[in-house]
């Protein structure tokens, strides 16, 4: 009987209690643990595709949210993160027009679609729920990929998950431009929002972007209160050089949190603590740590440059000074 009185107030916050969750995990009624999923938003597309769409992914008590989308192609290749936590059955997937309203859903399974595969398929593609009457045959196209470690452990996401998203991140920046550096590409992934950690506890939301020539001198990780004012060039209130960062690593303790060190102009030592809004953690840590890493390389090829041409510059001087003290010997003798 008690057991049956478990089971009806499963769907409640019971889960709150870390016993009654283990309990329902060790008789069966939950399949599966908390776990992060990554999903990549591909494509969403419904006819006639004539308005401008945004994405929003509901699990539970987690919701996350794509950019205002551009464009009316439904081409997104925007990745996001969401932590599904046990007990939550439903993945609910709900396309927005820019006013917010919901056009059309779809509702996954999460325990048949994500936990019981082994292995998931990219480009999985989706029916959706019209909800407004102009529009007619929605779908969305995802690639998830999950995290089974412990969410309360620390522990990075598997290196396989971090390694394609950072291959799609870097697949959209480049289709942004053409014929751009990796550096750059890297300069256009590393943009978007955070939460950054003050004194005694607090977090304020900012914009990181990087800026870098021609736009500046030198390769700067900066941060702007919001994107407008980002998009709009105003100052960032805080800028620090890519070459004087020290470390990006993630933090062991606190899930979606990482630290970057850095020296500022007094060759003090400073750490910044960062949480992650709308990228898994391992993904910014590899993107920032890739700008340090070429940032750095960049600024070794420009000095063996510079070393290379004083000394060519040296040698045809030294040349130079020899021809002509010969050519003045020798029309000394024929004088």
């Amino acid at each position: 009987m008690a057991l049956l009185c478990c089971l009806r107030c499963a769907r409640c916050r019971l889960r709150d209690c870390e016993c009654c969750k283990r309990f329902l995990r060790w008789c069966g009624y939950d399949e599966f643990d908390d776990f992060d999923l990554m999903v990549q938003i591909e494509k969403a597309t419904y006819e006639p595709q004539t308005k401008k769409t945004r994405v929003r992914i509901t699990a539970g008590d987690h919701v996350v949210e794509t950019d205002d989308h551009s464009s009316r192609t439904g081409d997104f290749h925007d990745p996001l993160n969401i932590t599904i936590e046990q007990g939550t059955y439903e993945l609910r997937i709900d396309l927005l027009d820019m006013s917010g309203r919901v056009i059309a859903e779809a509702k996954i399974n999460i325990a048949e679609k994500v936990v019981r595969p082994p292995v998931l398929e990219p480009d999985m593609r989706f029916r959706m729920n019209p909800k407004r009457k102009q529009i007619s045959k929605p779908t969305i196209t995802l690639t998830m990929v999950k995290n089974t470690e412990d969410a309360e452990s620390g522990f990075a996401a598997p290196a396989d998950s971090v390694d394609y998203f950072m291959k799609q991140i870097l697949s959209k920046a480049k289709n942004d431009g053409s014929g751009a550096s990796e550096l750059e590409i890297l300069k256009k992934a590393s943009a978007g929002p955070l939460e950054l950690f003050e004194g005694l506890g607090n977090t304020t939301n900012c914009y990181v972007a990087v800026l870098g020539p021609p736009t500046t001198r030198r390769w700067t990780l900066g941060f702007w209160h919001d994107k407008r004012d980002y998009e709009a060039r105003r100052p960032a209130f805080k800028e620090i050089p890519l070459l004087k960062v020290q470390s990006v690593q993630a933090d062991p303790s606190r899930h979606h949190v990482f630290v970057m060190t850095y020296f500022d102009d007094d060759r003090i030592t400073v750490t910044l603590n960062l949480r992650r809004v709308d990228r898994a953690r391992d993904v910014w840590v590899e993107i920032l740590h890739c700008l340090v890493q070429k940032a750095h390389d960049e600024h070794k090829e420009k000095k063996q440059m510079k070393a290379t041409k004083s000394m060519r510059s040296a040698t045809t001087g030294q040349y130079g000074t020899k021809s002509s003290q010969s050519m003045s010997s020798k029309s000394s003798k024929r004088s």
